[in-house]
């Protein structure tokens, strides 16, 4: 009797364990789909320093990114501005930011973008500041075009209406009217 006993209590156990281990696989997907890190979905996700760069590596830029920080409510980036980078590029990368950080985050309420020139440092010079914008969420929520829809006068037109944009003299000198 004590044998039958062991056995089945070893069989429960077993099929138990084993109930347990198929379902497994159904949990972990069902609680992925309202991950913040699930950054596949077209839903928005609340944007941390653990899954930042998970966002980041999907946004297509011709511009490099320098620098990000994420305080409660903004993220701030720099971009380096390559010596052979037309306007177009920069404008392009522009919406393009402000476009993913308003659609695909629940809790980025302002952008702020840098484009620096890093070209011409050495000990004695330091960077400079070519552009700037600021992106508020609110002036932002209806841009539906993806910015290789638009044409240059477009894009720059798109953002200066919705956003605020500083031109330094650099950039007047690199890119003149």
């Amino acid at each position: 009797m004590k044998w039958s006993m062991r056995i089945v209590m070893t069989l429960g156990l077993s099929i138990i364990m084993v109930v347990c281990l198929s379902l497994l696989p159904k949990m972990d997907r069902s609680t992925g789909l309202g991950s913040p890190y699930n950054w596949s979905s077209n839903r928005a996700g609340e944007l941390t320093d653990n899954n930042m760069v998970d966002l980041l590596v999907q946004v297509p830029l011709q511009l490099r990114i320098r620098k990000v920080e994420l305080s409660n409510s903004r993220m701030s980036l720099d971009l380096s501005l390559p010596k052979n980078a037309d306007s177009a590029a920069v404008y392009r990368d522009l919406y393009t930011i402000a476009q993913t950080m308003i659609t695909k985050t629940k809790n980025v309420n302002q952008i702020w973008v840098r484009v620096i020139d890093y070209s011409g440092v050495t000990d004695s010079t330091s960077t400079q500041l070519v552009l700037a914008m600021v992106a508020q969420r609110e002036n932002g929520k209806d841009m539906e075009k993806n910015a290789n829809e638009l044409s240059l006068i477009q894009l720059e037109q798109q953002l200066q209406n919705r956003f605020r944009i500083t031109y330094t003299s650099k950039w007047q000198q690199r890119y003149p009217l």
